[in-house]
């Protein structure tokens, strides 16, 4: 009877023309659920774009793991390296030194981060590009400055440089070519009693990484010139890591802790805790999309009911004749619940192929995005087809569920009643 009940389903999902009225909320039941399957894929695209692009350049500004030691900064660090670079899967190993300062010019004053690097690591590479063709070597380098003096002659000044981020640069007004002071929090002792210990920097470049908390807040020194100010002689604050699989960051970030002595207090920070506030903030606000929108969804399973229902009604006469002839009530459902299945499993087959069009063309031609508030210039787009799955099997199982009602309502009719009155 399986076969016959699929039969009848589709005979009666386009009827004949006295029932064209039902014919036209089929369509529109067909149309609410593809729409709906369309813009939940387009906005998961999105969203998903959005957290690949945030995760791409967080991940290009931070270490994939960072190795510090507890209460202070890590001695005799090129032994430490050798150790650390024991671990397989490790892309590049990068020493840094991290102080607080205070960043002066003429008009203004901030505190700033200084994150010291040195010339050749991986994370001046990745410095690099964001210097608009200028490479984090010569922009890291001394630089030798023709000063007039007061008495109307030049004299010549080496300066160690500082790159400042655009935020900062904008902020305060600063620009490559110009020179400013930075005072350490340490203080050292004078005729004139205890005073902060500062230098001149000459700004050598600066860089755009579209992460606006790191633009204003973080300037980057070589990283002797950062031990020699700070008064760290050969030490250094930490370790930056890369790895070659960004998913294996905390396993191997364990691995390297565990080659330490662990009276030492080595401890290591992935990615994923650094930013883990974020992260989940991404992946709630992604859940809350999904939820509201699949909403949509259940709006376009009212129309299925109500086109059952409709289509029940009408069709009571064949109900019974088809009870007569001995056809049972769960066959009779199975009828209902089968045309159900096809109204949905065809909205949705339509709103994947159309969501996955229009993904691409959105992908295609892009929509500007004002990157003075985000960090991109047009909309990201990222496909993936899981959550094209997780959306179709959402909203078939919802026009599913939109079945269970005009199906018992049809398998409960009684044949005598209705022959009847027919």
């Amino acid at each position: 009877m399986a076969s016959v009940a699929i039969k009848i389903a589709k005979r009666y999902l386009l009827s004949r023309r006295k029932e064209a009225f039902i014919n036209i909320i089929t369509i529109i039941s067909i149309l609410g659920v593809a729409i709906g399957v369309v813009v939940i894929n387009m906005t998961m695209a999105i969203m998903t774009g959005f957290e690949y692009e945030l995760k791409k350049k967080i991940l290009e500004v931070d270490a994939h793991v960072t190795i510090r030691r507890a209460g202070g900064n890590i001695p005799d660090w090129e032994g430490a390296q050798k150790k650390i670079l024991e671990v397989p899967d490790l892309k590049g190993v990068s020493p840094f030194t991290f102080n607080q300062g205070l960043l002066r010019n003429d008009s203004a004053s901030t505190g700033v981060l200084i994150r010291g690097v040195a010339p050749e690591s991986d994370t001046a590479k990745e410095l690099s590009g964001y210097l608009d063709g200028i490479d984090s070597g010569d922009a890291l380098s001394t630089n030798t400055i023709q000063r007039a003096t007061e008495y109307g002659t030049t004299e010549t000044t080496i300066l160690p440089s500082i790159v400042i981020g655009k935020e900062l640069s904008l902020g305060m007004g600063i620009y490559p070519g110009m020179t400013v002071s930075v005072l350490s929090p340490q203080v050292g002792s004078t005729p004139l009693g205890l005073v902060p210990k500062f230098r001149r920097f000459y700004v050598s470049a600066v860089y755009k990484s579209g992460l606006v908390n790191y633009e204003s807040s973080i300037a980057y020194v070589d990283l002797a010139e950062a031990q020699r100010f700070f008064r760290l002689g050969d030490q250094v604050s930490g370790f930056e890591i890369r790895v070659t699989e960004v998913d294996n960051a905390p396993i191997l970030a364990k691995q390297i802790v565990e080659k330490f002595d662990p009276a030492l207090g080595f401890y290591s920070q992935d990615w994923t805790t650094t930013n883990k506030p974020l992260w989940d903030a991404i992946k709630l606000e992604k859940n809350v999309y999904f939820i509201v929108l699949l909403l949509i969804i259940v709006m376009a399973s009212f129309s299925i009911i109500s086109t059952l229902v409709l289509l029940v009604l009408e069709k009571r006469g064949d109900i019974a004749v088809l009870r007569t002839i001995g056809a049972t009530s769960g066959t009779v459902g199975k009828i209902f619940r089968i045309q159900g299945a096809l109204i949905g499993g065809i909205g949705t087959v339509a709103g994947l192929v159309l969501g996955y069009l229009g993904c691409i063309a959105l992908k295609e031609y892009g929509f500007p995005l004002d990157e003075r508030i985000f960090p991109i210039s047009e909309v990201p787009v990222r496909i993936e087809l899981l959550n094209f799955a997780i959306v179709g099997l959402a909203s078939f199982f919802i026009c599913l569920l939109a079945t269970i009602y005009p199906s018992r309502r049809a398998s409960q009719l009684d044949p005598a009643t209705v022959l009847r009155y027919e």
